[in-house]
């Protein structure tokens, strides 16, 4: 494996095969770490954010789980 850093980003290079689903973990990571270092909200903010979230998601899918 062979990991250089360019000015356009970082290139990873790998000759041997690769589970693809773990790799697309390590770039959804790697986009959440970019995401979040141009973030000017405090962790507060964020868990507020979250908890909203989750009770949308909640009321738009309980019929799929409650019967």
């Amino acid at each position: 494996m062979v990991i250089e850093q360019t000015e356009q980003g970082i290139l990873i290079k790998t000759t041997a095969p690769v589970n693809m689903k773990a790799v697309q973990k390590i770039i959804d990571y790697f986009t959440v770490l970019e995401i979040t270092s141009r973030s000017k909200g405090t962790e507060e903010q964020a868990a507020r954010l979250a908890d909203e979230v989750d009770k949308k998601w909640w009321q738009e899918n309980k019929g799929r789980f409650l019967k």
